[in-house]
């Protein structure tokens, strides 16, 4: 087993970039130049063009005939089938034509099969975007209903008005233009790489507006299955209003409907659980218990006279062919009415596809690209919307059958086409018989355990999709979703840092039972991003955490009134003044020199000066006459002393204080040579001196505890009623003489963050702390620089890592405060910036 060990001297920012950091301007490639380089034609850059925007070539190219055409033949035709009972039900569900559901199956997949790039996913009717759809095109419908004097005499005259032959193509055609204006959403979506945006709709929104989908979707179809007519009601608290239209029809409902509608649940739940489910491994292929039930139900029906006989409800006429192709301008021409739930649709289009193909691509081990998909997708919906196609997405069942039957190309789509088409153009009128009862076919507690922000979207989503409507809910759900992003900003928490006594790892204070602060310094470590949502509770944390330069700087106030006012007395009785050592100001305990240690970072000699140091500390050192780089000006906080530990001859691990960073290597060896050398080099008076220093460290720890009090311990002064400052409590805060803030986690920052950092240093410049920042990336300095905050916070307070931070401010001691500091904070320190003054 390896013991790593570190070997360089501690580095600032500033001193490490100018050893490391590229030139400005180096190895940067003029744009004029890029251009170049990217404008030029090739056969490779043709062809990857190509087959990167229409995948079929691709895919035609590199066929496998022999290996691929069985696999595809049956995926497609198991898809088909899937697709046939789907269509006629969801073509219903859409509030649209039957014959609508059957074409938004045909055209869909068969574009998908030259855009697309998952051979597992069939474009088709869904049932969540085919409730959405509806609840669009109703509205719509019924608004423009309301204005036509015949239709509304036909309903008055009993007529249903869905069974109206003028109201049925005004929704297809708000239908057709509702996909079209999705498919342009989703093809520019593509081309400018917006995919992202569905990260922002979070697990818990998705599972809970599925689940009140589901509500939805159960009760459109329960009417058919009761055998009863109700209303659409389009609009908030449709459900509402269509269970009351329910019960109020419930005496007339048909007991063969309701038959007919439990012995195909009971079908299906038997097949899907008992029979595909267990003898998944030894079926071929899940037995398609949906299209068995549609093709044997209308059979039934027709031979039984169902309709005449016992007045079951049926699908009625479903015309043949494939009609022309025709522009919407209908529906376009009231697209401002819908193009917000356009947008929401073609969103979620995405996100459920996507999700899918991602899923099938992880299992069968290949790759998809987002854009294209994103692209196809709205392609199928854009190009089909002219053939009288609702808006299409993919369906889970589907594209699970295909990942079981092991399609391998887009091309197995064509065999489903090929299904449906013969559907449309012989079989469909056959289905004329089909009842439409045949049709009808613990979330919130786990998010509560996981996160109460899932819970609270779960919640807010699946209550108002159920209770108000589908698309408010969705609006609502979404909405909450982007709330709790900013939300969770404004719980971002900061904690405490300090090093664990054996390992000295560095973790977060009091999480580990061993962990001890540094004397004098505190390390503060912020979870978030730092911007203008967060910047205040940075700061509010930061001073809960370590020291509140705003509470000490009003303690000193009133010790330094309250000692004056004592004086004032004893004078007045002829006495002679109070004397005071000062040691709250000086920051300076009496007998803090002999109790406390302040151990040193064991710095081991380097190979070369020059790997450790920039040549400009170098050239001043060795212009000065010096040879010892610890007492170079530039370098004033490193101590002018080197603590060796004794008895480092064939050590492979330096035991280091409880405080210290370990000094790394690949395995120690090279470490032990330049021990060796350096032991030798020492001094008896040197030797001494670290025995010493070594003995002082197993008496540290005792001291570690006093810098842990805790600062927001409030009492009441008795005096005034404010909060009691004794001197204990003082002293103990000026003892703190660094605040190190690791900045590693925040990866980004704009000018509210960098105003709060400017002013938190100038508080504790106040108060005679300095504040060191740690591990800030190159982007979040380079922000820093453009806002001034280098003018005002020097570049020698920034530091490679955490460790290089406490290294440099271990050796120092508290300064004290100025008597100019006594005073309050001047205009300038206390407006920071603020809007509400410089508006």
């Amino acid at each position: 087993m390896f013991q790593v060990v570190i070997s360089r001297a501690p580095f600032t920012q500033a001193a490490f970039d100018e050893l490391h950091l590229r030139n400005k301007g180096e190895n940067e490639v003029s744009v004029l130049r890029k251009m170049k380089e990217k404008c030029f034609c090739s056969k490779k850059r043709c062809w990857r063009l190509l087959s990167g925007y229409v995948p079929l070539i691709k895919f035609v190219r590199y066929y496998k005939w022999k290996e691929y055409t069985v696999s595809d033949i049956f995926a497609g035709l198991s898809i088909g089938t899937i697709h046939l009972p789907q269509a006629l039900a969801f073509g219903l569900l859409a509030s649209a034509k039957v014959e609508n559901g059957l074409f938004a199956s045909l055209w869909p997949a068969l574009v998908y099969i030259i855009f697309g790039t998952s051979p597992h996913i069939s474009m088709g009717t869904s049932a969540v975007i085919c409730l959405l759809t509806a609840s669009a095109i109703d509205k719509q419908g019924q608004a423009w209903a309301a204005n036509q004097e015949d239709i509304q005499i036909q309903v008055r005259n009993g007529t249903i008005i869905d069974t109206i032959p003028e109201y049925l193509d005004f929704k297809e055609q708000i239908a057709m233009g509702l996909s079209l204006i999705v498919g342009i959403i989703l093809v520019v979506m593509g081309v400018l790489r917006l995919g992202f945006i569905t990260a922002y709709l979070s697990d818990s929104f998705f599972a809970a507006f599925t689940s009140a989908a589901a509500v939805h979707i159960g009760t459109t179809q329960l009417p058919p299955m009761l055998g009863i007519t109700v209303p659409r009601f389009p609009g908030v608290f449709k459900l509402i209003y269509t269970y009351e239209a329910i019960f109020k029809v419930i005496q007339k409902a048909n007991f063969a409907a309701i038959i007919i509608a439990i012995i195909c649940i009971a079908l299906i739940w038997f097949v899907k659980d008992f029979v595909n489910e267990r003898y998944k491994q030894k079926l071929f292929a899940p037995i398609p218990i949906e299209l068995f039930i549609v093709i044997f139900g209308t059979i039934a029906s027709y031979f039984g006279n169902f309709q005449k006989k016992f007045g079951v409800p049926v699908v009625g006429n479903i015309p043949l062919g494939i009609p022309v192709p025709t522009v919407p301008t209908v529906g376009l021409s009231l697209a401002s009415n819908y193009i917000g739930d356009a947008i929401i649709m073609a969103i979620l289009i995405f996100a459920y596809t996507i999700a899918i193909a991602k899923i099938c691509a992880k299992k069968h081990n290949y790759e998809v690209d987002d854009s294209q998909e994103m692209i196809s997708y709205g392609i199928c919906n854009l190009a089909t919307s002219f053939l009288r196609c609702i808006p299409s997405c993919v369906s889970p069942p589907r594209a699970m059958v295909a990942s079981s039957m092991n399609a391998r190309t887009t091309l197995c789509g064509i065999f489903s086409c090929i299904l449906m088409i013969l559907v449309i153009m012989i079989v469909a009128s056959l289905f004329k018989e089909l009842p439409k009862a045949v049709l009808g076919i613990a979330d919130c507690y786990k998010y509560w355990r996981v996160n109460k922000f899932d819970c609270l979207i779960w919640t807010c989503t699946f209550f108002c999709t159920v209770f108000i409507d589908i698309d408010m809910g969705l609006y609502i759900g979404v909405g909450v979703s982007a709330l709790t992003v900013v939300f969770q900003t404004q719980f971002a928490k900061g904690y405490k840092l300090g090093y664990t006594k054996k390992d000295t790892a560095l973790v977060e204070h009091k999480q580990y039972k061993d962990s001890s602060e540094i004397p004098g310094i505190k390390v503060f470590r912020f979870k978030s991003n730092l911007y203008y949502a967060n910047a205040e509770i940075f700061r509010n944390s930061l001073y809960r955490k370590t020291v509140n330069p705003r509470k000490l700087l009003k303690g000193l106030k009133k010790r330094e009134k309250r000692l004056q006012k004592l004086n004032e007395e004893r004078m007045a009785q002829g006495l002679p003044p109070q004397e005071d050592n000062n040691f709250i100001m000086t920051g300076q305990g009496e007998k803090s020199s002999n109790n406390i240690s302040y151990p040193n970072f064991t710095l081991l000699p380097a190979d070369s000066v020059e790997s450790v140091y920039p040549m400009s500390i170098l050239k001043s050192s060795l212009q000065n006459g010096r040879h010892d780089l610890h007492s170079s000006p530039e370098l004033t906080s490193l101590d002018t002393e080197t603590d060796l530990k004794p008895g480092m001859n064939g050590l492979k691990r330096v035991q280091l204080s409880v405080v210290e960073k370990p000094l790394f290597t690949i395995d120690g060896s090279d470490i032990n040579v330049a021990n060796n050398a350096y032991l030798s080099r020492m001094t008896p008076v040197m030797r001494k001196r670290d025995a010493d220093s070594l003995s002082r460290l197993k008496t540290s720890e005792s001291v570690v505890s006093l810098y842990s009090i805790d600062f927001d311990d409030y009492e009441e002064d008795p005096e005034d009623g404010e909060e009691l400052f004794t001197d204990e409590k003082l002293r103990q805060m000026r003892k703190i003489h660094h605040v190190i803030v690791d900045c590693s986690p925040i990866n980004y920052i704009d000018a509210s963050g960098t105003n709060v950092l400017t002013h938190i240093f100038s508080e504790y410049s106040h108060v005679s702390i300095k504040l060191y920042l740690a591990g800030c990336s190159a982007v979040i300095r380079s922000t820093m620089r453009k806002a001034g905050v280098f003018d005002k916070i020097p570049e020698s307070h920034f530091f490679l890592d955490v460790h290089d931070a406490v290294s440099y401010a271990k050796p120092q001691r508290p300064e004290p405060i100025r008597p100019e500091n006594m005073e309050d904070f001047t205009d300038a320190e206390a407006i920071e910036n603020s809007r509400a003054v410089n508006g």
